[in-house]
């Protein structure tokens, strides 16, 4: 996606060179970080100690709360925080207060998917896991938060934006953004879905309003008022079809505890039919052509792999004992892992192509797996146990006989943009917190070795067009990061900053700039930087 962000305040980043010794730092001033021996590239966005850093879709503001604090309550994760919710666009301008005691858990702050809006809950009560529902129109730097909920426990944006579904003292409420009018929906309602297209909202009600599964029209037909429809009671976990056709939800086994039926619905009738019994994992194929589940399952056994017409016919039996399954993003076959061991947490590599292709394992011993982009490419990661024991990253072209090994001894991989490269992290020390990153061009030549992007990373994020990476190292002298930016055609690899926070994040049009938290040294802060070395 192409971003786009206030141009004029870009010019402050050409200012850093000039003012990077003696300058007092201050939240929103473009200031430059003083001291750095290595890095100081940085602009001052926002003054003073930050955490939980975010940025927009679009790459145009950050949000990072302050003054926090842990509370003082046994059980919850170490982790967890409350603090002072702030906004500052990346390019620049005053730093905004937009609440306080805003969690740093998920579900206490998020975007919307157009990024016009940000939705967060102010005096987080951890008793009840609730707290009162704001919202902010972003691009309004004049505008005032509006509040939509005093006892929110759960919110969820439309994938458009639009529409707004949120559980206010167990009550569920939908409406358009960001005023309203929000109409009450149901009572005893945990959690919410939209269907793909934004005209649906799918609700759970609470296990002790038994579990059922309703669904209700978002924009509500004055001449066809009515209650939700309910579909089921017990439902587990619910899919929408890509193209909002159909739902796929599962219903609890009466028959065998822990376990659960797979039904399927068309909209707008919703009038269930058994699919399958003993489900556990089921899907739509992006294209909404096929229905992969798994069948017959038992609580220490996973069902067979079935795949077929999205309409619910039986289908062909493609695998036995699957539990983790998932459709190439072109829909043309299915990856699955096969006779799945649960104690062990793999199983087989299983790539069959649809319609009607022959099913074939091409690897063992595999916890998990990633499609490519255009689903030319599967790959996974392999446990081999002689002549030593190693985590290897696997590289199956569908089509072909067999899987060839990308690389030994590998942490955590993915693919580049439009498939240019498999990128992955390996030869770690200090326990992962140093690794080389290193990338194998797509398609791989016969022989070729992969290339060393960069050395000693801990993680990375590609841009957009996959031909720059941001890259952060662990520090040996404390728990904080270098921020670094390279780029894949010059090899040129550029420290922005010393003592940073993780994450860091592009920003900006075309992923131009580098936003971070800087958490060491005398002046603390958000800074952003030209993401270019």
């Amino acid at each position: 996606m192409r971003r786009t962000v206030m141009a004029g305040a870009l010019m402050a980043l050409a200012l850093v060179g000039c003012k990077r010794d003696g300058d007092k730092a201050g939240g929103g001033k473009g200031s430059a970080r003083a001291g750095a021996v290595v890095g100081g590239v940085g602009v001052m966005l926002a003054e003073g100690a930050a955490e939980d850093l975010r940025v927009t879709e679009d790459g145009q503001f950050a949000t990072y709360l302050r003054k926090t604090r842990k509370p003082t309550v046994e059980g919850i994760p170490p982790q967890m925080r409350l603090g002072e919710l702030y906004m500052v666009p990346v390019t620049g301008g005053v730093p905004r207060k937009l609440g306080d005691g805003v969690t740093n858990v998920p579900g206490g702050m998020l975007f919307t998917p157009d990024s016009k809006h940000v939705l967060y809950l102010t005096g987080y009560n951890l008793a009840n896991q609730s707290g009162a529902l704001h919202v902010l129109a972003l691009s309004d730097p004049s505008a005032e938060p509006r509040k939509l909920g005093d006892a929110v426990t759960y919110f969820l944006p439309s994938p458009d934006g639009a529409q707004l579904a949120f559980v206010d003292g167990g009550v569920l409420k939908l409406g358009p953004l960001p005023a309203g009018p929000f109409r009450q929906v149901g009572g005893e309602v945990s959690t919410a879905g939209f269907s793909p297209d934004g005209t649906m909202l799918f609700f759970k009600r609470r296990l002790a309003a038994a579990g059922g599964l309703l669904a209700t029209p978002v924009v509500e037909d004055a001449a066809k008022k009515g209650e939700p429809i309910k579909l089921a009671d017990q439902v587990g976990d619910f899919v929408l079809s890509p193209d909002s056709k159909r739902v796929a939800y599962q219903v609890r086994t009466p028959a065998m505890p822990g376990m659960y039926d797979l039904y399927l619905a068309d909209l707008p009738e919703l009038k269930g039919r058994k699919v399958a019994s003993g489900s556990t994992a089921f899907a739509f194929s992006p294209d909404s052509k096929w229905l992969a589940r798994n069948d017959g399952g038992k609580p220490e056994v996973p069902g067979d792999l079935y795949v077929g017409p999205a309409s619910g016919e039986p289908g062909r039996k493609v695998g036995e004992r699957v539990k983790e399954l998932t459709f190439s993003p072109d829909s043309q076959a299915l990856g699955f892992l096969a006779k799945y061991d649960l104690p062990a947490g793999a199983g087989l590599m299983g790539v069959v192509t649809l319609p009607d292709g022959e099913p074939k394992l091409v690897g063992s011993r595999v916890p998990n797996f990633l499609w490519g982009k255009d689903g030319k490419y599967v790959a996974f990661l392999s446990r081999f146990l002689k002549p030593i024991y190693s985590v290897d990253l696997m590289l199956y072209q569908v089509g072909a006989e067999k899987a060839e090994k990308a690389h030994p001894g590998v942490f955590g991989y993915g693919f580049a943009p439009e498939n240019k490269a498999l990128v992955f992290r390996a030869g770690c020390i200090r326990e992962g917190r140093a690794c080389d990153f290193k990338a194998l061009t797509l398609p791989p030549a016969e022989q070729t070795q992969p290339q060393t992007w960069m050395q000693g990373i801990y993680s990375y994020k590609l841009s957009g067009d996959g031909n720059r990476i941001l890259a952060t190292s662990a520090r040996m002298d404390s728990d904080t990061f270098d921020v670094a930016v390279y780029d894949v055609k010059t090899q040129a690899r550029k420290t922005l900053d010393q003592g940073a926070q993780l994450p860091a994040y592009f920003a900006g049009p075309d992923d131009s700039l580098a936003v971070y938290v800087v958490k060491q040294g005398p002046n603390p802060g958000v800074y952003v930087a030209p993401a270019q070395p």
